[in-house]
């Protein structure tokens, strides 16, 4: 009976103790719990810190302000977003009917006119992430550029805008010449086929030139310059061909900033583009320093120098790999914009891409290749805009017209205009025809990273 007793009272007591726990616990946890996911919310928001060895790249200051609080914990990623005024591409002499020859240019010269780099938290992410979550993209990204390499940065610093550009194609599409988005943007490019046409690049049911590297790079340098002509400044200059110019000019308009920086800060900036400058610079600074990151970058495979040679048509290009002694697959691999594995069926005489090295045996053989024609029926229409496309690649010299005065309405350069004419001075003619595209392509530069020591593997 005693032990009953006391069992019962233990019982009680232990019910009373449970019931003033849990009435304690609703008055204390509340606080507990809302500090508590206070400190895990600021651990969430502050900024992840991405701390690298990379060296200071070409345009990227040392002396970048860190805050004191930072500084002692030892990172190397300021928590600032304010960038330097960007420095002008130097136009030319206005009091010149010339251009300076690129290959004069003093090295001081020519590094004015390459993009600054910015180095804040948003290219940390993108860094961080190229190099780790999606390495192996990257790689790819890598192996299929860096063919494309040379002939790209060719381009583009014939044309006057910085050869860092090289990078935008890779943000673009990872250097897929059959690249394709859902809004039908199209190439390495990624143009779409309105602004393709705008700038020359003509598209039919066989031919896509948006696929074309030479031809879609020469667009792209032409749109680059002249939307850095509107803006002055090459992020915006960048965002404008993510976005579109009206977009970036109403952002400039409703933000009162021509700073990029400021525009993200703001948000007024569409979420890709904000992010579409960080990725460039992002992958710049990995492409500049691909040890330090682990990727390997392949040298050995080229873009072979080439012309355009007149061939009939339509005719199989593997009859004409077979008839001259071409590698299979190479008259498809340096004319990827051709959509069919055959020439035009819409000209008796159609111009193709043929690595210089089987040039000479090509003509030798024009004469034989008619027999290899094919029977095709054209679709309606087509062949139309590439006749357009190769009229409007030569212009005929007026009275009163210029190098300078043909190269400024056509956003070219005169040193462009004078590789592509072979001219050796400035002089032309009236009546004179001039070719406004390039007819061969030869790699003229050194290689970016020759003599730098490379990973086997």
């Amino acid at each position: 009976m005693v032990r009953r007793l006391r069992y019962r009272k233990n019982q009680e007591m232990t019910r009373d103790f449970d019931y003033i726990t849990l009435v304690s616990m609703r008055f204390i946890s509340t606080p507990v719990m809302i500090l508590a996911s206070f400190l895990v919310l600021g651990a969430c928001s502050s900024p992840k810190k991405y701390v690298h060895d990379a060296p200071l790249l070409p345009g990227m200051s040392p002396d970048i302000p860190i805050p004191k609080e930072e500084a002692e914990e030892g990172t190397d990623i300021p928590d600032l977003d304010q960038p330097g005024r960007q420095p002008s591409v130097p136009a030319a002499d206005a009091d010149s009917d010339e251009e300076p020859d690129i290959a004069s240019e003093p090295e001081n010269v020519r590094k004015k006119r390459q993009i600054p780099f910015e180095f804040n938290q948003r290219v940390a992410k993108w860094i961080e992430y190229f190099s780790q979550k999606d390495r192996e993209r990257f790689q790819r990204f890598f192996d299929r550029g860096e063919p494309y390499r040379e002939v790209i940065q060719n381009i583009l610093e014939e044309n006057r805008v910085p050869t860092d550009l090289y990078y935008l194609g890779m943000i673009e599409s990872g250097f897929n010449a059959h690249a394709k988005s859902s809004a039908k943007a199209v190439g390495v490019w990624q143009f779409m086929r309105t602004t393709g046409r705008l700038y020359g690049l003509a598209a039919d049911s066989y031919v896509d030139q948006r696929r074309d590297p030479i031809r879609a790079t020469e667009a792209a340098a032409k749109m680059l310059r002249d939307l850095y002509r509107q803006f002055d400044s090459w992020y915006l200059a960048m965002a404008a061909y993510n976005a579109g110019p009206g977009r970036i000019r109403g952002a400039i308009r409703r933000a009162k900033t021509h700073d990029f920086w400021e525009l993200v800060e703001k948000n007024r900036l569409p979420r890709e583009t904000m992010d579409y400058v960080p990725k460039f610079l992002a992958a710049r600074y990995i492409g500049e320093n691909p040890e330090l990151f682990g990727f390997f970058i392949n040298e050995e495979k080229k873009y072979p120098d080439v012309e355009l040679v007149s061939v009939p048509s339509p005719i199989p290009f593997r009859s004409i790999e077979n008839a001259c002694s071409i590698p299979e697959g190479t008259l498809q691999f340096v004319n990827p914009h051709y959509l069919r594995p055959h020439t035009h069926p819409g000209r008796r005489m159609d111009e193709i891409w043929v690595p210089e090295q089987y040039r000479k045996n090509l003509e030798g053989r024009l004469p034989d290749l008619a027999q290899y024609r094919i029977r095709v029926k054209p679709d309606r229409g087509a062949g139309d805009e590439v006749e357009r496309y190769s009229r409007a690649q030569v212009v005929i010299v007026k009275r009163g017209d210029t190098l300078k005065s043909i190269a400024s309405k056509r956003g070219l350069s005169v040193a462009y205009l004078k590789r592509v004419n072979g001219l050796r001075n400035s002089m032309i003619l009236p009546g004179q025809k001039l070719k406004v595209s390039a007819s061969s392509y030869r790699q003229n530069r050194v290689h970016p990273r020759k003599g730098k020591k490379r990973r086997s593997g």
